[in-house]
């Protein structure tokens, strides 16, 4: 597995005789966030996200929920994350999995860099993370499922099914068609018809057999969701998205070179969609326009434009990506280590 790039973790994941335990009274904030969200992907709750002022923060929710954890996979009691409960974390199958630094290195074997992390930061926007978020139509947009919420209507579900059927076709059938293969293709189709499927007006399939907000497809999405190798398939077909936008965003904002500002466009069009973000980017930029002004003027366009149910929260996830430490205020650098061009 690839490390994740924080010292401590790494050395309790590989038994290092050096390795100190995380426990109570650590000020250790990195390790103690990695393992809150290895703990909440284990399905231990109350858990702080990035969100929160308590994530890196071994309190008493940290605390129960090492205890449960330690207890529920037959360790010995105990309040700390030693190597051998580290080790049990990350092998053990996680029923709620987050795409965490943590889950995405020790357990998927994904870097931690480029736009790998800033999809982790996204998805925890997006559906807190999770390979298994669903949307039932609550945006009359059908179904809506994973790390970033790949829509019916708007045509995107498809590109995820077709990419978990190219690269595991026997599982997908498994999975998705019962054992049938014809039906598993069925729902490919049915995905690929206009508007995903569903009346544009609501949201809801034209076809009974393919309503997907209900049984036994959503049971069916939620397995998908957690079987290792389609998570691992989510993570390069939405990493491979955000190259796409990030070449479009390059052509027409080209200023926005930092990490925390590809962070914030490729955050804005996946929630928007790339002309959408665009278009949010042209109606408040102007020439000589500080990145900071630059930012949140994006920031209050793209809140303006929402239905009012929805303000509330696209304000606070612009916010997010403007102040979070998660992201840094250097050059984006791609996987290959080059500068994104000015």
């Amino acid at each position: 597995m690839a490390p994740c790039g924080i010292p401590r973790i790494d050395d309790l994941h590989s038994g290092a005789a050096s390795a100190t335990p995380i426990g109570p009274g650590d000020q250790d904030t990195d390790s103690i966030g990695l393992v809150q969200q290895m703990l909440a992907g284990q399905g231990q709750t109350g858990l702080p996200n990035l969100l929160s002022p308590d994530y890196g923060v071994f309190g008493p929710r940290t605390l129960a929920a090492v205890q449960n954890f330690r207890a529920q996979q037959g360790l010995p009691a105990g309040d700390r994350i030693d190597a051998q409960c580290l080790q049990t974390l990350v092998q053990a199958a996680a029923p709620a999995a987050v795409a965490s630094r943590g889950y995405m290195t020790l357990v998927l074997d994904c870097s931690y860099t480029g736009l790998e992390k800033i999809l982790s930061v996204v998805a925890q926007m997006e559906g807190a993370g999770k390979f298994g978020a669903l949307n039932l139509n609550t945006d009359k947009a059908g179904l809506s499922f994973g790390l970033i919420q790949w829509a019916q209507k708007p045509g995107r579900l498809e590109e995820i099914l077709q990419a978990f059927s190219a690269a595991r076709p026997a599982d997908f059938t498994n999975i998705f068609g019962g054992g049938a293969a014809n039906l598993a293709a069925q729902l490919v189709a049915h995905t690929r018809l206009p508007n995903g499927g569903v009346d544009p007006a609501g949201g809801q399939t034209i076809n009974r057999a393919f309503d997907l907000v209900n049984e036994p497809w959503v049971s069916r999405f939620r397995q998908a969701a957690q079987f290792t190798p389609f998570q691992q398939v989510q993570v390069r077909t939405a990493v491979n998205d955000f190259a796409a936008s990030l070449s479009r965003m390059r052509q027409y904002a080209p200023q926005l070179t930092s990490e925390r500002a590809v962070g914030f466009m490729l955050d804005l069009a996946n929630q928007f969609g790339d002309g959408g973000a665009r278009r949010v980017f042209q109606a408040v930029t102007q020439p000589g326009m500080a990145l900071g002004d630059l930012l949140q003027g994006m920031a209050d366009e793209s809140v303006a434009r929402m239905q009012d149910p929805f303000k509330a929260g696209t304000q606070a996830r612009r916010q997010h990506f403007i102040t979070t430490t998660f992201l840094s205020d250097g050059p984006f650098t791609n996987s290959d280590d080059q500068p994104v061009a000015a």
